[in-house]
């Protein structure tokens, strides 16, 4: 049921909070604390190919779950999920082998890899899948994939096995095998950010220090993305180190369009056209979106930028609800912080459910306030 003359319509479209929530929890939280006669509400969980992207596709597409066990990013097995319908497979880096896999001391951008999701994409391949939908987000390795397709059957030659990511001592590659063997597979790459895979807006310099990464490791890294960048590209067509979308991931769409002839696309773009997210906002005076920490990173390509960019054009308006903010982003009616209820940072990712009626509080507060233009 859409709104009625008598109704303001809010579309609720929030990301994942990262290492809390999940975007339908968060969805679940606003549509209770906001319910009012005044507002008819369309919860909508958003997903950009970070955290729980596959999930919402998956629900959108009425897809059904596999179960396997995969490695996670240091090489410990547990049981994980992907999704399938027909001959297609989602499959999500972040639920494999992602940073939420990992205790902040166990960061260790030398060390984490991407090999279980190789293992899933593996698995999928042998049980007949023919397309493969990859959601690369939230990774907690800047290893370029090359940990992946080595167990899907790249041949890696290295100077030496003292790390486990790969791309700090690689020499050459042999993709014949992995080509081979994955010919008939159609993949496509959904990324959150559009960043190249190398140079001061690449992988490592923009996304290495989220991940562990320090001062002195950043330029190694990039110089190694460069390198591996050459390697890929004697056996590619594509520019590969300047590609767009190249360094989601820590550089595995880069690698991925190199030797699959992977399609790289915005993550964002796929769930507003599968959530139907467009028809939905017509009947919307207000948008509330967000993520766990929304800071300027949030607008390279991730759903927060992306759904600011739509609203601005339909001149819809829009608010943000996120754990904590960085200061300056202005590209929200106004932003609601978790932490401005909470005693401490800790207490609202680990109980975020105590501060979400307060904050919906102040939105419609804010709603009678500020209604809309």
């Amino acid at each position: 049921m859409y709104s009625s003359s008598n109704h303001t319509g809010i579309l609720l479209a929030p990301n994942a909070f990262k290492g809390s929530l999940d975007a339908f929890e968060v969805c679940s939280y606003l549509a209770a604390g906001l319910a009012d006669p005044r507002y008819t509400l369309y919860p909508l969980p958003a997903g950009d190919g970070g955290d729980g992207t596959a999930a919402i596709l998956a629900y959108y597409l009425k897809a059904t779950p596999v179960q396997l066990e995969a490695q996670d990013p240091i090489g410990r097995f547990h049981k994980t999920t992907y999704y399938r319908i027909g001959d297609l497979a989602l499959i999500e880096l972040a639920s494999i082998c992602g940073l939420k896999h990992l205790k902040e001391s166990e960061y260790n951008v030398y060390q984490a890899h991407t090999a279980g999701l190789g293992r899933a994409i593996n698995h999928a391949q042998e049980n007949g899948v023919r397309r493969i939908w990859l959601c690369v987000g939230g990774s907690a390795s800047i290893d370029g994939g090359s940990g992946a397709l080595q167990e899907m059957g790249l041949q890696l030659f290295k100077s030496s096995d003292d790390y486990s990511n790969h791309i700090l001592e690689i020499e050459s590659i042999n993709p014949h095998d992995l080509k081979e063997k994955f010919k008939d597979i159609a993949f496509t790459v959904l990324c959150d950010v559009d960043t190249p895979l190398c140079g001061p807006q690449g992988a490592a310099a923009l996304f290495g220090p989220q991940k562990g990464a320090s001062a002195k490791q950043i330029p190694l890294l990039d110089q190694k993305l460069k390198n591996y960048a050459s390697l890929l590209s004697a056996y590619s067509a594509k520019e590969v180190s300047g590609i767009k979308y190249g360094g989601a991931a820590g550089g595995i769409a880069a690698a991925f369009a190199a030797l699959l002839n992977a399609e790289l696309v915005s993550g964002s773009a796929y769930y507003l056209h599968y959530s139907g997210f467009n028809k939905l906002l017509s009947h919307c005076a207000w948008v509330i979106t967000g993520e766990g920490h929304l800071d300027k990173q949030s607008l390279y390509g991730k759903i927060p930028g992306v759904i600011a960019k739509i609203c601005k054009q339909n001149k819809v308006n829009l608010l943000a609800v996120c754990g904590s903010a960085e200061s300056g982003i202005e590209d929200f009616n106004r932003i609601f912080e978790l932490v401005s209820y909470a005693p401490s940072t800790t207490e609202a990712i680990l109980h975020p459910e105590l501060y979400f009626p307060a904050i919906c509080q102040e939105i419609k507060n804010y709603l009678l306030a500020c209604p809309p233009s």
